[in-house]
């Protein structure tokens, strides 16, 4: 397949991926209106969903001996979604969604962070494997994601049992039809996300960009469209709290996604071949939720050139980072 061939492919991937996404958030939506979950709890189920891409695309990298391509994608990806959050707050700016969010969402920051912090540690200290080929950093942020999605949902469910909720936007849909779309969608996503990935990896591969920068950047953003998609849907739905968490949510996993990817990688430690660009990507992620967590505590109103602050510096910290990662390729 040419290049230009490949180029048009990814595009239609890239317009499939919005309307699928679209479907995914919406469906997802009508799940917590007719169970009465937490938005926090759909984070969770939403946010592993449209993080299938980024699965697809590590075990492809691990398939042709890429493992520092595995971890920047994952990484990159998580940047990438940090980046979209700041745009959409950007958009929305009238509304201050940041301030309308709930105790899920400020859980998942700190989940985000701990998690965050664990990598960094992983992938600048040399330590030997703890389980066969399997090394320290991943069983730990194996255990801590499980416990802490448990956590989160434990504390977020006290709060919607206490409300009396009713159907109001999809009383027309039954719910069995709602899980059903909803299941059909994570698929489409896993599917158009794949092809998103192959061709990114195809175009980044023809121009020659290095490995670390591909992952980091192009790649991950690629997985990352449905993410951003998604989110953008539940904020169009007014679910503020459900957009920012399912984020959030996809993040924590990607991470824990890099157990899966040193699982399967059996030769060494995964994080033994990644690169320094892999901690810039990483240091930058744990200050840009930093900014992210400011922006949701600061509950009173701004002005919105003030509230746009934060989001403008999350911008300017994500270019200067893919400028650093360019230049270490």
């Amino acid at each position: 397949m040419n290049l230009f061939l490949t180029f048009m492919l990814f595009i239609a991937a890239a317009i499939a991926t919005y309307f699928v996404a679209t479907r995914l958030a919406m469906y997802g939506d009508a799940i917590s209106e007719k169970t009465k979950t937490s938005s926090a709890f759909m984070g969770i189920i939403i946010g592993a969903a449209i993080s299938l891409p980024e699965l697809t695309s590590s075990v492809t990298a691990i398939a042709i001996d890429s493992p520092d391509l595995a971890i920047g994608n994952l990484l990159g990806s998580n940047l990438f979604n940090l980046l979209a959050l700041a745009v959409l707050d950007m958009v929305y700016r009238h509304e201050q969604i940041m301030g309308q969010t709930d105790i899920g969402s400020k859980l998942y920051i700190y989940l985000v962070i701990v998690m965050t912090l664990i990598v960094v540690a992983g992938l600048s200290l040399t330590l030997q494997a703890s389980i066969f080929h399997i090394g320290y950093s991943s069983v730990i942020l194996v255990l801590i994601y499980f416990v802490g999605v448990k956590w989160i949902n434990s504390k977020t469910e006290e709060k919607v049992k206490r409300k009396n909720r009713r159907n109001e936007k999809y009383g027309e849909f039954s719910y069995k039809r709602v899980v059903t779309m909803f299941v059909l969608s994570a698929v489409g996503i896993m599917i158009v996300g794949t092809v998103l990935t192959l061709t990114a990896d195809r175009i980044a591969d023809s121009t020659g960009l290095g490995a670390s920068f591909v992952g980091s950047f192009l790649v991950g953003a690629s997985t990352s469209l449905p993410d951003a998609v998604s989110v953008a849907t539940a904020l169009k739905l007014r679910n503020y709290s459900m957009g920012v968490s399912s984020l959030l949510g996809s993040n924590a996993f990607n991470i824990m996604l890099l157990s899966f990817t040193d699982a399967i990688y059996l030769k060494t430690n995964i994080f033994q071949h990644a690169s320094m660009s892999n901690i810039v990507t990483t240091v930058s992620t744990v200050v840009v939720v930093l900014v992210i967590l400011y922006s949701i505590t600061r509950r009173e109103k701004r002005t919105t050139l003030f509230y746009m602050l934060p989001s403008i510096a999350i911008v300017v910290i994500y270019f200067i980072a893919t400028f650093m990662v360019y230049q270490m390729k």
